[in-house]
């Protein structure tokens, strides 16, 4: 019986915290009242339907909390019932949550088109939302807006009631202050009085509303104050009736569209149910059901979801395919009972399409779901704890069909163990024959045998750590295990004179048997540990691939990027060429004499010149390093050519460590000896062209943004050295340095590195759209 399996397995303290999960009172009803379903289709339209609700809370924390549960004050209002002005604002407050709700569904409905079809449920009324909300405030009260005619009223009550006072008060601070008791006034039956004197009767016209205890003072309503009370009263009776009125409208507006609402406030309520199976999930680190074919169930790292996941030792298993009955021996309290509930757990959890504390879980639906586990003694039926056990057992038997999940803790203890591993066995294999999945607990031996040799069975068995004598709660699969009674008994103080006398009573066969189960049980661990760290250095192996794929893309990506700035800069440059050209024929028109003609040949000369050397960087021809003889030649105030550069330059200190300072105009740079040809002095002083064409060559070729990541500080330093100088000779205005986040080591060298540097005018980081604080912006002088 399903009441009884969800009992047994604590399945109503999980549907609690899903309960807590919903933001409605009316999705907390569903969710108490929440069933595993066992029709494939409707398990996956529940399943997809959370999976749907996961991915929107990812980008939108979507809330129904103003829902109110109003769907009869609705059905009152439709049958012409007035509803009271609180109600009412609850009911403007839900219109107002299932509009905003609706609104964003909408715009994710081709995403989500399960949850669009209760998001298209939800009530728009936005006229009757609009009225309501401005009409009442959260406790109800009428506000004046809902009428011109209630504020007027309003307006009149408080004129009469200021008037009440000022008259009452020169009573009290008048002439006739003597008269009275104390210099007060006050109110009995909703009428203003003041206390008069009893001696001083008569001396004040009014109406006497009560008398103090001890008969000296008599409270009187001045007959002045009679007829202003008397407008006040009219004034009230007018506000009541208005706010009547208006209630009585509102309810009428509420009526025309109660059915309207009433189903979406259903809706509502199932989106919240919805919704919070994905918090839910999403609080026990659970993950999306994959529905599958047939009845079959597969976690990996699955948890109780009733025990702290800190402390919970995941469980990995399978059951359905090609095992029918799942074996599960061991020591008590070694976590045989955790295991089995985990699993059944999981699987009423993912029937229910919730999602089950566990890193994967793979469901085929189960048919039905059978659970017997725990203490079935009744004082009151006579049922001992066997009998109890039996009669659940019997219950399942009579009823189970195809694709049934049986679950079964401790199968046939609590009597003769003889008798109870007999009757075990043909259970478990009735089960099987009936077409259910059965996972059950058991310490018999003839029980593992079977499980080694009958088709469909696999043994399995909770780990016990026989060096400390404590089970670790890790589930074997392939493995039988042992109670190790005799093991944990010695660690509890057994004397051992006792222990040797027990282990006379078993046969040679027992033993045999006992010992190769440890073996098996060692050969499984070794056996796990070698898996778990192929596993791992299989996943290692991905993250690298995938880390090795995005560093060819964004490479690719940069490579692009450059083609593209240069050809945009190389672009502009041959404008300028093509307009200095022009300027030249124009010029010689203007003076077509010797002089002219030379001076437009000397122009036309340097213009060549600089074509040169723009189109030197697209020649395939890379110099050789120069001979180790020529960089030993390489002195301070040696003439260089620094390759990549068409500028000369001197070096400025003495070669070190392989590199050279050299200076190239204004600038300084640091540079490899490798990269370094001496030239004759006179090549030394760069003509006006040659110093266009380097800026030119430079303008084409440098890049306005550099990675440093994953370099160390003083690789990523060089590195920044020379693209600095790059983009100073190129003559860009300003570049991007990708240095990272990370712990601020690489951002911190290079802004100090831009601080100290003569072309830099300033440095910031980038925009957060463009990096944040893992790029800095560096403006060029």
């Amino acid at each position: 019986m399903l009441t009884h399996a969800l009992q047994v397995l604590e399945f109503e303290m999980v549907r609690g915290q899903l309960v807590e999960a919903c933001d409605t009172k009316g999705g907390a009803a569903l969710a108490h009242v929440l069933l595993p379903r066992f029709a494939p289709d409707e398990v996956a339209f529940e399943i997809d339907r959370t999976s749907e609700a996961w991915d929107i809370l990812a980008l939108d924390p979507l809330s129904l909390s103003g829902v109110h549960d109003v769907a009869e004050a609705c059905t009152i209002a439709g049958k012409g019932g007035v509803l009271p002005g609180e109600v009412l604002h609850q009911i403007g407050e839900s219109l107002y949550s299932s509009r905003l709700t609706r609104s964003k569904l909408e715009s994710k409905r081709e995403r989500s088109p399960k949850l669009w079809l209760l998001g298209q449920r939800l009530p728009l009324q936005e006229a009757l939302e609009g009225k309501l909300l401005a009409s009442l405030d959260g406790d109800g009260t009428v506000r004046d807006e809902a009428s011109i005619e209630l504020a007027s009223l309003r307006r009149r009550k408080a004129a009469a009631a200021q008037r009440i006072q000022d008259r009452v008060q020169s009573y009290v601070s008048g002439k006739t202050r003597e008269l009275l008791s104390d210099p007060i006034y006050t109110q009995r039956s909703g009428r203003y009085v003041i206390p008069l004197k009893a001696e001083n009767r008569g001396k004040i016209r009014g109406i006497v509303h009560d008398t103090s205890a001890s008969g000296a003072t008599i409270y009187v309503e001045p007959e002045d104050v009679v007829a202003l009370g008397n407008e006040l009263r009219e004034a009230e009776a007018a506000e009541r009736a208005e706010v009547s009125r208006i209630l009585r409208d509102l309810s009428s507006r509420v009526g025309k569209v109660a059915s309207e609402v009433v189903d979406g406030l259903e809706a509502a309520f199932e989106l919240d149910l919805v919704l919070a199976k994905a918090r839910l999930g999403e609080a026990m680190g659970g993950c999306v059901p994959l529905l599958v074919a047939g009845h079959f169930i597969k976690v990996v790292e699955a948890r109780h979801p009733l025990l702290d996941k800190k402390s919970a030792v995941p469980l990995s298993v399978s059951l359905g395919g090609e095992t029918d009955v799942l074996l599960i021996t061991g020591p008590n309290t070694g976590g045989k009972t955790v295991a089995i509930k985990t699993v059944g757990l999981c699987a009423a959890m993912a029937q229910c399409g919730m999602m089950p504390p566990a890193k994967e879980v793979t469901i085929g639906p189960f048919t039905q779901l059978w659970a017997d586990i725990g203490d079935e003694q009744s004082l009151q039926q006579s049922l001992s704890t066997f009998s109890g056990h039996i009669r659940n057992i019997s219950e399942a038997l009579r009823g189970t069909t195809q694709g049934a999940l049986v679950l079964l803790d401790e199968v046939g203890a609590g009597t003769d163990p003889g008798e109870g591993a007999a009757l075990a066995r043909a259970l478990l294999l009735s089960f099987q024959s009936q077409g259910a999945k059965v996972m059950a607990s058991t310490h018999y031996g003839e029980l593992k045998l079977l499980a080694a040799n009958a088709p469909g069975f696999m043994n399995s068995s909770m780990e016990f750590d026989l060096k400390s004598l404590r089970p670790t709660y890790r589930l074997l699969v392939g493995v039988p295990g042992s109670s190790h009674a005799m093991r944990i008994a010695e660690r509890q103080g057994m004397p051992k004179e006792i222990i040797e006398e027990a282990l006379q009573g078993f046969s040679d066969e027992h033993m045999d048997v006992s010992r190769m189960i440890e073996r098996l049980e060692s050969a499984q661990k070794q056996a796990q540990r070698a898996q778990s760290e192929a596993d791992r250095l299989a996943g290692r192996l991905r993250q690298v691939e995938q880390e090795a794929e995005e560093a060819v893309a964004r490479a690719e990506a940069t490579r692009r990027q450059v083609r593209e700035r240069a050809g945009e800069e190389l672009a502009a440059l041959l404008r300028e060429i093509r307009l200095e050209a022009a300027d030249i024929f124009d010029q010689l028109k203007r003076d077509p004499s010797q002089k002219g003609f030379d001076a437009a040949r000397q122009r036309l000369r340097e213009l060549q010149e600089v074509g040169e050397e723009l189109a030197q960087p697209a020649r395939p021809k890379r110099e050789p390093n120069p001979p180790p003889s020529v960089q030993a030649s390489l002195t301070k105030g040696t003439a260089v050519r620094v390759r990549g550069y068409a500028q000369t330059g001197v070096i400025a200190d003495q070669p070190k460590d392989g590199k050279a300072m050299v200076q190239i105009g204004p600038l300084k740079m640091k540079v490899a000896l490798r990269d370094l040809t001496p030239v004759a002095p006179e090549v030394a002083a760069p003509s006006k062209s040659r110093s266009s064409g380097a800026q030119l060559q430079k303008a084409m070729t440098v890049s306005t943004e550099i990675h440093l990541r994953h370099y160390r500080a003083e690789d990523a330093l060089e590195i920044l050295e020379k693209f600095i100088d790059d983009a100073v000779l190129g003559g860009l205005s300003s570049v991007r340095i990708v240095h990272g986040k990370g712990e601020g080591v690489l951002r911190k060298v290079t802004q100090d590195y831009l601080r100290g540097h003569q072309h830099v005018r300033s440095f910031a980081g980038a925009e957060p759209s463009e990096g944040g604080d893992g790029v800095t912006v560096a403006v060029l002088k």
